[in-house]
């Protein structure tokens, strides 16, 4: 790739980060990498700013003077020939193919995620000689494609995690063998890669739906369904059909949200799933609709599906679950960050790692002014107890009048002191100018720390959680808690989560005293 080619595809990378670069960056690489046009309609990927490109940490180092490969199907990619000593552990392999249980042609290879990796490398072998290398993998799953006259039983595959610069940051994991069987049959369809309702934190009001790619595909067509659609390989009847959507790369925000009373169950395995609704309610629950579940598939150049629908995944959103906590605000709270994780990644997530479940009704791209408007739709509807809210940062870093976000918190106090929930502060972490200007291309108010001061000060006035004793104020972010210098990485999100889980019975206390 020429010099010019990625220094224009850093600068591009970074500018369109505010627009949601988690969804944008494959169109970008179609562009700048492959030389190819860009897709029908980037744009069509989203609309609302979901994350950003963040610096690398101080630990990584930048990119040396690079060799040039050939990728798979993708033309010529930059990969780092300096040699550097790694500090993570090799990725963990968890795909397996024995030689008893061999795979098709077209094998989806997963691994576990790597601490702060920002994109994969993959490489195929035969016997030692690497015949196909990825590096722009940017989940931790790859959809691997033999030519159809591939004449071995197996090959081998590795991988190991890059950082911002696509320098290493671990070692290569050890050579897997793959066996593979050309009469197995290969069904072109993603691998949904997240699991709604599963755990702490897993319940979103605005989904964020996750994927393994199909090799070649450009784009993708995702589907919001009331129930379950007849068949895999066509468009589900407009009946049942909530929603749909265009996306590119490997996941897609939904801005609407997703509410239903009545929860769906599936079982069943590839190439086909069944999702079976109980008879009549369970669990004390009113009859209703089913929760919608969420098909994705891959499209060619011509907008032509390549492939079926991907399993249908149960999604239950239910108010009438009776959430005892709820949290609400911006897209700290939503989750997500280090560039490629969404808010369904739940290590990205703060709840998730709470001593309690909730339901998660943030919202990305939220100013405090946002949040406050859409109170009665979002939160009135579930009623929780208690309510955990932090909004602000995107209003305070914009240069917004600390008095005007003051007055949003105070009217969102109200709203929830009149409609019998107990509302919950929690103080803004800070933020890290230098790598805002790296990742979203754009100023932060040069007196930031006297305005998250002065909203901060009124938050102390409130019944509230306290994140100074976890995330020093008055500071710039930490890169290694926070690579984009606003959303935080696990190891923040786990500050904000100790930082509850040790406070929540004198937060409980409070509320009684009253």
């Amino acid at each position: 790739m020429k010099r010019t080619q990625q220094i224009l595809l850093v600068v591009i990378m970074m500018f369109v980060a505010v627009s949601g670069v988690y969804r944008y960056l494959p169109c970008f690489k179609e562009v700048f990498i492959s030389g190819r046009e860009p897709y029908e309609n980037c744009a069509e990927a989203g609309s609302e700013p979901k994350g950003a490109i963040g610096e690398a940490s101080s630990k990584l180092v930048v990119l040396p003077s690079p060799e040039t490969i050939r990728s798979s199907g993708t033309g010529e990619i930059a990969v780092s020939n300096q040699v550097t000593t790694p500090y993570g552990e090799a990725p963990h392999i968890l795909s397996h193919f024995p030689k008893d249980h061999p795979s098709s042609l077209k094998p989806v290879l997963r691994w576990e995620k790597a601490d702060d990796a920002v994109v994969y490398e993959v490489q195929l072998a035969k016997d030692g000689t690497v015949f196909q290398t990825d590096g722009y993998v940017f989940i931790n799953g790859y959809h691997a494609v033999l030519p159809d006259d591939y004449a071995a039983d197996h090959f081998e595959f590795r991988v190991r995690a890059l950082n911002l610069d696509r320098v290493p940051m671990t070692p290569f994991s050890a050579w897997e063998t793959v066996y593979v069987d050309p009469q197995m049959p290969s069904l072109q369809r993603p691998v949904p890669t997240n699991r709604f309702n599963e755990g702490i934190g897993t319940t979103l009001l605005y989904p964020v739906y996750n994927w393994i790619p199909v090799h070649g595909a450009r784009n993708y067509e995702v589907e919001i369904l009331s129930r379950l659609p007849e068949r895999p390989d066509q468009r589900a009847d407009a009946a049942i059909t909530l929603g749909r959507g265009k996306a590119t790369g490997f996941d897609w925000y939904d801005d609407t949200k997703r509410v239903a009373s009545y929860p769906l169950y599936w079982r069943g395995r590839p190439p086909r799933v069944f999702l079976i609704a109980p008879e009549g309610p369970g669990g004390g629950r009113r009859r209703g609709p089913p929760p919608p579940p969420q098909g994705v598939r891959a499209l060619d150049d011509e907008g032509q599906p390549i492939g079926v629908f991907s399993e249908p995944q149960k999604m239950v959103i239910n108010p009438s679950d009776h959430w005892e906590v709820a949290t609400l605000g911006d897209s700290i709270y939503h989750g997500g960050g280090n560039l490629s994780y969404s808010p369904s990644d739940w290590e990205y997530s703060f709840q998730h790692y709470l001593k309690f479940d909730s339901i998660n009704l943030a919202q990305s791209g939220d100013t405090s002014g946002a949040t406050l408007a859409r109170f009665d739709d979002d939160v009135l509807p579930f009623h929780p107890h208690y309510l955990i809210i932090m909004t602000g940062t995107n209003s305070l870093r914009a240069g917004v009048d600390p008095d005007d976000v003051i007055s949003d918190l105070a009217a969102i106090k109200e709203k929830c002191e009149q409609n019998g929930i107990c509302p919950i502060f929690m103080t803004l972490p800070p933020i890290n100018p230098q790598n805002i200007a790296r990742a979203f291309n754009e100023p932060t108010a040069e007196d930031w720390k006297e305005r998250f001061a002065a909203v901060n000060a009124y938050i102390r006035t409130q019944i509230h959680i306290d994140l100074a004793g976890k995330i020093p104020e008055g500071v710039d972010l930490p890169t290694e808690l926070g690579l984009d210098g606003i959303h935080l990485d696990p190891p923040g999100k786990k500050l904000m989560a100790e930082a509850v889980n040790e406070q929540w019975e004198k937060v409980l206390a409070q509320f009684a005293e009253k």
